[in-house]
């Protein structure tokens, strides 16, 4: 009971800030969602026999709850990586040609959507926000050649053993990627965390979508 509870009062509070930023004018945040490789193969209603289901409707959800103009649809499973990202990249360009400011975007990749953010951010020079959550491994460094660009924050996970590496090697061979944050967490879920909308990625991602680092 207590759970269900305090889930009502964050919604509460998430609803009464964002009626507030409205209220005053602020700029509306865009944010684009790109989910893990098990929704594009499975579906909307994905699960894992090792996590459990892949909560998708309720991260985007949560996103929008905080007054995000979220952007995010399920992949379908003949989705071809480069071309995805390419897409991704022209759409930012679209917002931006539209008068948004690059400051007010902000694309969180999860898993295999991280590493397509981090293709977007090879491509697209524009000086956006990146959330990427259980993007590295040994075996990415080893496939791609990136070089990112914008605002970095990488979250992994210290239990995580599908992608739990951190992100040291993209952020120096990235110079124009600044800043480049990162932020180990610990929720004992494994690759898991990033099934679910925990405040452990999802409060860091908040600030930095604000343009406050960390825990700042």
């Amino acid at each position: 009971m207590k759970t269900v509870q305090a889930r009502t009062f964050t919604g509460l509070f998430l609803m009464v800030a964002s009626l507030a930023c409205t209220q005053q004018g602020q700029p509306r945040k865009h944010v684009f969602y790109l989910h893990g490789m098990i929704v594009q193969v499975q579906g909307i209603n994905a699960v894992s026999d090792t996590f459990g289901p892949y909560r998708y409707t309720d991260i985007v959800d949560s996103l929008k709850a905080s007054g995000y103009d979220v952007h995010s649809e399920v992949r379908p499973p003949e989705t071809q990586f480069e071309a995805y990202a390419r897409k991704v990249s022209g759409q930012i360009d679209e917002l931006i040609g539209q008068g948004v400011k690059a400051g007010d975007i902000t694309v969180i990749g999860a898993s295999a959507g991280a590493q397509m953010a981090m293709a977007v951010s090879d491509q697209n020079t524009n000086p956006i926000n990146y959330i990427l959550l259980a993007a590295n491994s040994d075996r990415l460094e080893k496939s791609f050649s990136w070089k990112l660009h914008g605002r970095i924050l990488g979250i992994y996970e210290r239990s995580d053993q599908i992608a739990g590496k951190n992100y040291d090697y993209w952020k120096n061979r990235s110079p124009d990627a600044r800043p480049f944050e990162q932020l180990e967490i610990n929720t004992g879920l494994d690759h898991g965390f990033l099934y679910q909308p925990l405040p452990d990625w999802l409060g860091p991602a908040r600030e930095w979508i604000a343009g406050k680092p960390p825990g700042g």
